[in-house]
């Protein structure tokens, strides 16, 4: 290492055994570090500096993020000190783990997640970056160590490029159970319709949590992996945002995959299917180039009152509302209808939904096939008013 690379390291290993507080992101690595408030950079000269760093992470108190970069030299000194998952081991401050490089089937980067993962209930967040996964069977063993992790609500998956879909197919079906997951990034990976079928069946968990998926740079993403999706999306009301690559070089869906989500945001075949319609998901990805019908209700389910959201896209799709339905009830739901278009005049964007003339249209479907319904009663006060006066004019006349 350069001299600089020394002195940093030395300031590093030095605030992690003084448990400053400050100190709260560690990165061991060899490569070009990047300073920033709050995170130290560390290089082990030898197998005695890392096991020293290793007793001090396992005595420190204020540490919360833990990066760790591959490196041959790395795993020869963790191979030569066996203390070094024993430190990891003791440490109860650390939430975040970032592994890059490794082949997590063996080695370093096997014995991290079996000493540092497995039934870890601090860890919140772990990223796995440009790891190795060479078989199914250890794409379940790290689903299974990810998911002892009780409180993990972060996973970060990318750079799986070289993978098979199967592969990936296998990790995220092992993660279906961790129902506190609520950002899952699986970007640059090599994911097709293996894996998009193992992502619906997690969406359809009515348990599941999720609100954010990234998975942007996946080239092999196409038209029948997005109407696999956005089948999940129909009994998914948590999802935010589902985020796509809209560079023609990263992704293969074509305007007939963007009609399937704009059905899942929409569905306009009848009034009470745009109201079971998707009004939860308001995000595809950054740098957006999509049909402006998408674009539209994308930012409408970004409102925050989603019965709003349902009413407007009532108004937008729906310019005749057929009361036919409702008319079994007589007049019991008539109420219930005017109600609905008064709060619907208030929902309404602009003046071109015509709300008050809904109103009466709706009022003249019920008035028009229930009419003996609408016609007042005979007021019987008035009637015996009227036989009275009769029978006193005519009593009147006989007495003349």
């Amino acid at each position: 290492m350069e001299s600089n690379d020394h002195i940093e390291s030395a300031m590093t290993l030095s605030r992690v055994e003084q448990n400053d507080h400050d100190l709260t992101n560690l990165k061991v690595s060899n490569m070009g570090h990047f300073a920033r408030e709050g995170m130290g950079n560390y290089w082990p000269n030898d197998s005695d500096d890392l096991a020293r760093l290793c007793d001090a992470i396992g005595a420190n108190t204020n540490l919360q993020k833990l990066d760790i970069r591959s490196a041959r030299e790395l795993a020869d000194m963790a191979a030569n000190n066996g203390t070094f998952f024993e430190g990891l081991k003791r440490n109860s401050s650390t939430n975040e783990l970032w592994l890059a490089g490794y082949d997590l089937s063996t080695g370093m980067g096997h014995d991290i997640l079996n000493g540092f993962v497995v039934n870890n209930s601090n860890l919140r967040a772990i990223g796995l970056n440009t790891c190795t996964l060479e078989n199914g069977g250890t794409a379940v063993l790290l689903a299974s160590a990810v998911s002892s992790c009780t409180n993990l609500n972060s996973i970060k998956l990318n750079g799986y490029y070289d993978n098979d879909d199967d592969i990936l197919g296998e990790f995220i079906s092992g993660i279906r159970g961790l129902h506190q997951l609520r950002t899952l990034d699986l970007h640059w990976n090599n994911f097709g319709r293996a894996s998009c079928e193992a992502l619906a069946t997690l969406l359809q968990d009515p348990n599941g949590n999720l609100t954010w998926i990234g998975l942007e740079k996946n080239r092999t993403i196409d038209d029948n992996c997005a109407t696999v999706l956005t089948n999940s999306l129909k009994v998914n009301c948590k999802l935010e945002s589902l985020c796509f690559s809209f560079s023609s070089n990263n992704i293969a869906i074509t305007d007939n995959g963007w009609d399937a989500f704009s059905q899942v945001l929409c569905n306009t075949s009848n009034v009470n299917a745009t109201y079971l319609s998707n009004h939860t998901l308001n995000n595809l990805g950054r740098k957006v180039n999509l049909p402006v019908n998408l674009t539209s209700l994308l930012e409408l389910n970004s409102g925050i009152d989603k019965r709003q959201v349902a009413v407007q896209k009532i108004l937008r799709h729906h310019t005749h509302l057929d009361m036919e339905p409702f008319l079994e009830w007589d007049l019991k739901v008539l109420p219930l209808a005017v109600s609905w278009f008064d709060r619907a005049r208030v929902y309404a964007q602009n003046d071109e939904s015509n709300v008050d003339a809904r109103k009466l249209s709706a009022i003249y479907q019920f008035a028009r096939a229930l009419p003996m319904m609408f016609v007042p009663p005979p007021n019987k006060a008035t009637n015996k008013r009227k036989i009275g006066e009769v029978n006193w004019r005519q009593c009147w006349k006989n007495r003349i």
